[in-house]
């Protein structure tokens, strides 16, 4: 496994966490704008990886194109509370199949 695969995999858990934590600091927030801001965030780090223009700011896009999976899947999916959960453990899932995958 090379050093990007583990950036794409930690922006996607990355993903989740501002997602959860956005989510409990506000609540009245709309899905919509939620997920605005999780794309925005993953824009501005795609484009501070390419500001950088090295193997680190290639890890960073790597990073931020987690980030934007994981806000691409819970916006398309993510309207519904139950659809919300089954991205959650899809991704938690596929992240624990690959490594299972890589180590055995």
């Amino acid at each position: 496994m090379h050093l990007y695969s583990h950036m794409y995999i930690a922006g996607l858990l990355l993903g989740l966490i501002f997602n959860t934590l956005i989510y409990l600091f506000s609540r009245k927030m709309k899905h919509n704008n939620r997920m605005t801001i999780i794309f925005v965030l993953a824009i501005i780090l795609f484009i501070l990886g390419l500001l950088i223009d090295n193997i680190t700011g290639e890890a960073i896009g790597f990073f931020s194109l987690g980030i934007y999976t994981t806000a691409l899947f819970l916006s398309l999916f993510g309207i519904q509370a139950s659809w919300t959960k089954f991205v959650y453990i899809g991704i938690i899932l596929s992240i624990v199949v690959w490594y299972l995958f890589y180590f055995f």
